[in-house]
């Protein structure tokens, strides 16, 4: 049978927001009349329908018998499951248990984003000039040229490129002083917070990527290891795209005869002076291998941007008589050339779908510089987020937030606080649409395209997923057999292994999917 009712829990409608009843539940539709009004009347909420106070465990016949899973008491392990339409919790195993939501964050970062950036916020890339600047008859650009960043995590290669040739198509050829470069959008942490994985440190996982108000390629470098004409010989290894802050060391890298099995080790080193970043790789590569792609972190985001572009410039044959360096753009710059991100909700999508942890501390941040002012921060980013979370209901002293993307073991969260998201953002018709359309799709695509994929199951789940060490964790909106949308949320830690813990979840939505509103007929005894 389902779990005792816990003295501070979120039951019934009320269950949707953590309050206490009927009451609780009446003053947060008043409070959420409010916020309404405060915005146009296209993005107006529509708030679920209020139901009679009280508990309700519809689902019972079906997910009361998982309980007998030996994971609920192996591990921490916590559930609530909503009814979107009524808002009732209709079944929950320690909803309000506070546990490591890993990826599942990233529900709350891109809600609030959507809620207080818009889903059609864009990041921009600009390059600028003092107002008085003039290009001459020849092209020359008298003055200096400021490259200035808000933080896009779309930029790559390609578009530098192509903004290169826009300044070009501008009519500069040449900038008669310094490139500038304007960072300060963003803070000087370039770390995503609360993640000091020592294994992590040294290797730079592409994970981990630093954040930077100038990133580029995903502050990733791509290192394509191919094997030589034959053993003995030094494998061929190259960079995707050069930089001069990025060095190679492949002495202990060899090819191997074919029949070998390869293996390849890198590890990273960085020089605090010059922000060059050294990959040190070691192993085998077999004769006749196919290329491998190996990628990893870069050190300082904007070192790392200023090379790169250092090197565009260049091959572009655009000359300058200055130097590189860093500095702030004057407040009201002339515009030569801008770039602009896809809208958020695009940008959303490949953050959730795939799990981008780069993409969501972006995103962090640039909340916090919206609302708080430059530069933007992770700790401004969530004053943003628990201002959400407290218009719904959530009481702050319960939770614990440490960045955007869920790469910590410090932060807190209850399976009723990210359900009350989803809820949220679901009964908006303004942002619904873009939220469901960043997560993952079961047995269709991202981190869900494996799962739920049987006969009658394809696309019925959507969701994102979360995962560490120990930690295995989904959030996601359910199609069950009855027409009834369901929010589901499953926090599991403390685990020896992840795969019973997924086990268990696929059960879950597919018990919901099942679900038709009847109560299965119990078993027949049998006569002797």
């Amino acid at each position: 049978m389902h779990s005792p009712a816990p003295s501070a829990g979120l039951r019934g409608a009320a269950r949707l927001w953590p309050a206490a009843g009927a009451r609780a539940f009446r003053a947060l539709l008043l409070a959420l009349a409010t916020i309404t009004a405060a915005v146009p009347a296209a993005h107006a909420q529509d708030a679920p329908p209020p139901v009679p106070a009280g508990p309700s465990y519809r689902l019972d016949p079906v997910l009361a018998p998982l309980l007998e899973n030996p994971l609920f008491t192996e591990a921490s392990v916590a559930v609530q499951v909503v009814d979107v339409d009524s808002g009732e919790e209709v079944w929950s195993h320690r909803g309000d248990e506070l546990l490591v939501p890993a990826s599942v964050m990233k529900v709350v970062t891109s809600a609030t984003s959507l809620r207080t950036l818009g889903p059609t916020h864009r990041f921009s890339t600009e390059f600028l000039a003092e107002d008085d600047t003039e290009i001459d008859e020849d092209g020359v650009l008298e003055g200096d040229l400021y490259v200035r960043g808000t933080g896009d995590p779309t930029l790559v290669v390609e578009k530098l490129w192509k903004m290169l040739k826009d300044l070009q198509v501008a009519g500069v050829v040449e900038i008669n002083g310094d490139i500038i470069f304007d960072d300060s959008w963003f803070d000087q942490d370039h770390l995503i917070a609360g993640w000091d994985k020592k294994a992590d440190m040294e290797a730079g996982p592409a994970y981990f990527a630093p954040i930077g108000a100038l990133s580029f390629n995903f502050n990733t470098v791509s290192i394509v290891v191919t094997p030589g004409p034959k053993p003995g010989e030094p494998p061929r290894v190259v960079l995707e795209t050069p930089a001069k802050v990025i060095a190679l060391d492949t002495e202990k890298l060899e090819t191997v005869k074919a029949r070998r099995r390869g293996w390849i080790v890198i590890e990273r080193e960085i020089d605090p002076r010059t922000h060059v970043v050294t990959f040190k790789l070691e192993g085998e590569v077999p004769v006749g291998s196919d290329p491998q792609r190996h990628y990893r972190a870069v050190g300082n985001p904007l070192a790392w941007t200023m090379s790169a572009f250092s090197d565009l410039v260049r091959a572009e044959g655009i000359k300058y008589t200055g130097r590189f360096r860093t500095g702030e753009a004057p407040d009201e710059p002339q515009v030569l050339v801008s770039l602009l991100s896809p809208p958020l909700h695009e940008i959303l999508n490949h953050t959730n779908k795939y799990s981008s942890n780069f993409m969501a501390e972006h995103v962090m941040k640039t909340m916090g510089a919206v609302v708080h002012d430059k530069p933007g921060t992770t700790e401004k980013g969530l004053l943003v987020v628990k201002e959400y979370l407290s218009g719904l209901g959530v009481p702050l002293d319960q939770v614990q937030l440490v960045n955007g993307s869920g790469l910590s073991r410090d932060i807190r969260l209850a399976p009723s606080h990210v359900n009350a998201v989803l809820m949220d953002v679901y009964h908006d018709p303004a942002l619904r649409p873009e939220f469901l359309a960043s997560l993952a799709v079961g047995g269709v695509d991202g981190t869900l395209r494996h799962r739920f994929n049987d006969e009658g199951q394809t696309a019925r789940v959507r969701g994102k997923t979360g995962s560490l060490n120990g930690v295995y964790c989904l959030a996601a909106f359910v199609q069950g057999g009855d027409g009834k949308v369901y929010a589901f949320t499953f926090m599991a830690n403390d685990l020896r292994r992840s795969r019973p813990a997924r086990a268990l979840q696929d059960q879950i939505g597919e018990a919901i999917m099942a679900w038709t509103g009847v109560a299965p007929a119990p078993a027949a005894d049998t006569v002797p």
